[in-house]
């Protein structure tokens, strides 16, 4: 029975370790805190649940075929939620633009605010299948390699203008629409990938696809239960999940990973090891690889994140499951955020009320506020000195777009790209690891199959494809594939 170690409970771990469960490994995952689910993970303040991390579930196919790998039917351990609209986009003059799965209202929203717009979005939708149709068989499924691999698994030329990484996502933004408010719209999809719109692939303008044809969903009790879920599918196929053990060093003998040392002197001997830490604790840190290492340190590094987590009481009339306010300069926020790091005075705001749709996560009546504003990375901004100002600086905010946020708030919990840093590893609190930015992003990742040693894997954000929970799900799935090629 081959034996594996998995260093890390986030999605990405959980999710290899589900496949090569299900396929009859012997498996151990080992987690250095006391819960399960990475940056996937809860707080619980005042009878108020707060998810800490992703917010949205989409594409639900990757938990399900996850899942099935364990003989587990994802419809029999978790409820999905729909969550209609996907969004409402609000802006400084006071109007507002909602997005559904129906392709024909979002349209019709779209015709409101310039004529000719509605078909624009169409044809977006439709590049988008395009390029989602060739993505995800031949690069987001696979493991990472060149526009050539591609080429050779689909047995035909790449042509770039299908997968749209010749031009940039404002690019793309200014060519459809007139209206900057349209264009601001298509632009935030490069926070999905930490990124800057004016630097971002093209590419990124599948993600409107995606959301439209599989959908937006909350799991009821949250999006902590994706975790669960997982743990619970990995123990019943013979698997182990142990919190609270620190994985101190992995051990490699002539040139392949052998096993792993914990932190209270433990050693897990393997047949092959599983990586879900970020890439550069993995190689600067559990690894001697200081190629690896400096690889990872020189890519551009992604946004991290300023989130307050509010206990509201009362209901708030027009607020959605998903909520963005956008400033009047959409660009001076991402010039904050990467030319001159500091927080950005002006920043769009997202608010999630998931009581809109789960009304379990907080007290009958009240709701549980998941606020999110861009926010450089800590290092270049000293966020252990600015965490409380710009915490008063949000409040105001919220407060200035009619929400009374002061005047309802119970209770605060503040995250600061401080404190994603030191909880979840991630240099500086980069949410993303690499970020996509340039017509190369997608290749700068660190692989999968580590070139530090054999046998050794990883399955995290910070590895190919990249972040978000149905990108990680992907990731652990190339590489239990690998395990299972190599080691099966």
């Amino acid at each position: 029975m081959t034996r594996v170690v998995v260093i890390g409970a986030g999605v990405g771990g959980l999710g290899a370790a589900t496949r090569l469960a299900g396929a009859g490994c012997d498996v151990t995952v080992v987690e250095a805190s006391d819960g399960i689910g990475g940056k996937l993970n809860t707080e619980v303040l005042d009878g108020h649940t707060f998810d800490t991390g992703p917010s949205l579930m989409t594409m639900p196919f990757t938990l399900a075929d996850t899942l099935a790998a364990a003989d587990v039917r994802l419809e029999d351990v978790l409820e999905l939620l729909p969550v209609e609209p996907i969004c409402r986009y609000r802006w400084h003059d006071g109007s507002q633009l909602e997005t559904w799965t129906d392709e024909e209202r979002t349209a019709a929203e779209f015709e409101r605010f310039e004529r000719g717009a509605g078909e624009e979005w169409r044809e977006l939708l439709a590049q988008g299948q395009r390029t989602w149709d060739m993505s995800l068989p031949l690069f987001l499924s696979e493991p990472v390699g060149s526009l050539l691999d591609i080429a050779r698994r689909s047995g035909r030329p790449i042509d770039p203008r299908v997968i749209q990484a010749h031009v940039t996502l404002s690019q793309i933004a200014e060519r459809r629409f007139r209206d900057p408010r349209l264009r601001q719209l298509l632009e935030r999809f490069a926070t999905y990938a930490g990124a800057d719109p004016a630097r971002a692939p093209g590419t990124l303008s599948v993600i409107p696809y995606t959301e439209t044809a599989f959908g937006a969903w909350h799991p009821r009790g949250g999006m902590h239960r994706i975790a669960e879920v997982l743990r619970a599918a990995i123990e019943l196929r013979g698997g182990e999940v142990r919190t609270g053990a620190r994985a101190e060093r992995i051990h490699v003998e002539d040139g392949a990973a052998v096993g792993v040392e914990l932190a209270d002197g433990t050693y897990l001997a393997a047949d092959a090891v599983v990586s879900n830490v970020d890439a550069s604790h993995l190689y600067g840190t559990l690894l001697d690889a200081p190629k690896q290492a400096r690889q990872v340190a020189e890519a551009p590094q992604s946004v991290s994140g300023f989130v307050l987590m509010l206990a509201m009481r009362g209901r708030t009339p027009d607020l959605a499951h998903h909520n963005i306010w956008f400033p009047r300069d959409y660009r001076a926020e991402f010039a904050d955020v990467f030319d001159d790091p500091q927080p950005a005075h002006d920043p769009a705001v997202y608010l999630c009320n998931p009581a809109a749709t789960d009304p379990s996560c907080a007290p009958p009546g009240d709701e549980s506020w998941f606020v999110l504003v861009n926010a450089p990375r800590h290092g270049p901004v000293d966020w252990e000195a600015a965490g409380e100002r710009y915490q008063e600086h949000i409040l105001d905010r919220l407060d200035a777009l009619g929400l009374d946020a002061r005047g309802r708030l119970k209770a605060v919990l503040r995250r600061t790209p401080a404190d994603l840093e030191r909880l979840t590893g991630a240099p500086g609190g980069a949410i993303y690891g690499t970020a996509s930015m340039g017509p190369r992003a997608a290749f700068l990742r660190p692989r999968n199959e580590s070139p530090a040693a054999r046998r050794l894997y990883l399955a995290t954000g910070s590895a190919h494809p990249g972040g978000g929970v149905p990108l990680v799900l992907l990731s652990g799935k190339i590489a239990a594939e690998l395990v299972l090629r190599d080691c099966g």
